[in-house]
Formats: structure tokens, C-alpha cells, sequence
């Protein structure tokens, strides 16, 4: 089950798809389509973005030795002008797809052998959860969920003062649990990710920095922002402008 951030998803229409395809000469993986038909862009579990499939992004790399070649590569340097770019991570890799190879490619950013992934017709999110735990040698994070793209996404930072005696930043993100009844919590020693659908979007505590807190809200849910902030601005949290 997919947890949606925001109801305010432009979904991508399948025609629009069908016309890529036919330009590209690509195949774009059922589960993908599906997936953008029904979700449209965003990011997926914080790590990776899901995109329109975009066959430039990938054309001026072919011209560079970033990845080795050899026999156990699935592309040649050559094809790479044909790929079809289809995601990106967070820390730079690429996903994409080739009219002659069947599956998904995984550019990596930081190494220098490209892999191929199955693709088949499981869900386009158990995909990415192979790919996670292959790249990333570690299951991503659960429950999983989905923040949609659009130009009615706003955000605010905070910075969190702590003060001799008082609160520290896990105290206050439990202090926002009970105060505003969360849809969603995820939450480890690094973060804590607090959902709220009436806000359209989440509150993230950053643990690891242990200064930085953020807003996510939808533009017509600025009531509810507000009173986040001004809980936020009681409690050590400065608005950073």
C-alpha cells in the first residue's frame, strides 16, 4: 500500500505516452505507464523521482567515458544516445530504457558499471524497491510513499534552538503527533517524517542535523501551515526566511 502526499497529482495522459513511444521507438515498461497514468511525477520514498520519459537527458553523457563498456555492459557507449530517461535519483543516477534492451538501466552516479533491471508486470514501485535495496544494499523505507509534482507545492524550514533543560527535537516531533493526529509517521534515528493529508503534504524533523525542520504544504492549506508554524515558532523553532 502507497501512502499519496498530496491529492493534487497531475497524471500523465496515456496518449501522451503513445505518442513517445512511437518517436522514440521505445517500449516504455507497462508497470511505468501504469504508474504515471494513475500517479503522475514525483518522488517515491524520498530517494527517487519518477519522470516523463525525456530521450535528451541522456544523449550528451554518450559522448563521455563515465561508465566502462565492456562485455558484461548492457549498452554500448553508442546506444546511450537512445535511451530514454524515465527517473533519477537523489543522489544523481539515472533509470532509463532502450528500444533494443529489455528491462530498466541503472546509471549509476558515483561507479562506473551500468546494470540492467527486470521490469516485468509487477507494480513500477516494486521495481524501485529491487532496485533500493540492490543499489542501496538496504530495504527503503516503510511504509512507502509517494509525494506528486505540481506548482501548488509550497515549503517553509525552520531552525530548532536547543535550549539547557528543554526540549529536545524527538520531544517536539512528539509534541506535533499529539497535537495534529498524523494520517502517516515515519520515523528512525536520522528523521521523523509527519503526514498529514489535511495539509496536503508533511513535517520533517532532521534528527541527524538536529536543527532543521521542515513544512511541505499545499497553497490552499496555508490555515492549517499557519497553525503548524506558529506551534513550531512556540516551541524554539525560528522561521527561516
Amino acid at each position: 500500500m502507497m501512502y499519496i502526499v498530496s491529492d493534487k497529482r497531475i497524471q500523465v495522459p496515456a496518449i501522451e505516452l503513445d505518442v513517445i513511444q512511437r518517436e522514440t521507438g521505445t517500449q516504455l515498461p507497462p508497470s511505468y505507464r501504469f504508474f504515471l497514468t494513475q500517479y503522475g511525477e514525483g518522488t517515491y520514498c524520498g530517494w527517487v523521482n519518477v519522470t516523463r520519459p525525456d530521450s535528451e537527458v541522456l544523449q550528451p553523457f554518450a559522448e563521455y567515458d563515465f561508465w566502462l563498456h565492456d562485455e558484461e555492459c548492457p549498452v554500448t557507449q553508442a546506444q546511450i544516445r537512445q535511451c530514454v530517461s524515465i527517473g533519477t535519483s537523489i543522489d544523481g543516477d539515472f533509470l532509463a530504457v532502450h528500444p533494443q534492451i529489455e528491462g530498466v538501466l541503472w546509471f549509476p552516479r558515483h561507479a562506473e558499471k551500468i546494470t540492467l533491471k527486470p521490469c516485468g508486470e509487477d507494480l513500477f514501485t516494486h521495481t524501485l524497491d529491487r532496485i533500493y535495496r540492490e543499489e542501496y544494499k538496504q530495504n527503503h523505507f516503510a511504509p512507502a510513499f509517494f509525494e506528486p509534482w505540481n506548482d501548488t507545492r509550497r515549503h517553509a524550514f525552520f531552525l530548532f534552538t536547543y535550549r539547557e533543560g528543554g526540549l529536545s527535537m524527538p520531544a517536539l516531533a512528539r509534541l506535533c503527533k499529539e497535537r495534529f493526529q498524523p494520517d502517516l509517521v515515519f520515523e528512525n534515528e536520522h528523521t521523523c517524517q509527519i503526514f498529514l493529508q489535511a495539509l496536503g503534504g508533511y513535517m520533517r524533523f532532521n534528527y541527524a542535523y538536529g536543527m532543521e525542520i521542515a513544512v511541505f504544504y499545499e497553497e490552499d492549506r496555508s490555515t492549517l501551515y499557519e497553525e503548524i508554524s506558529l506551534f513550531l515558532q512556540q516551541h524554539n523553532c525560528q522561521l527561516h526566511a
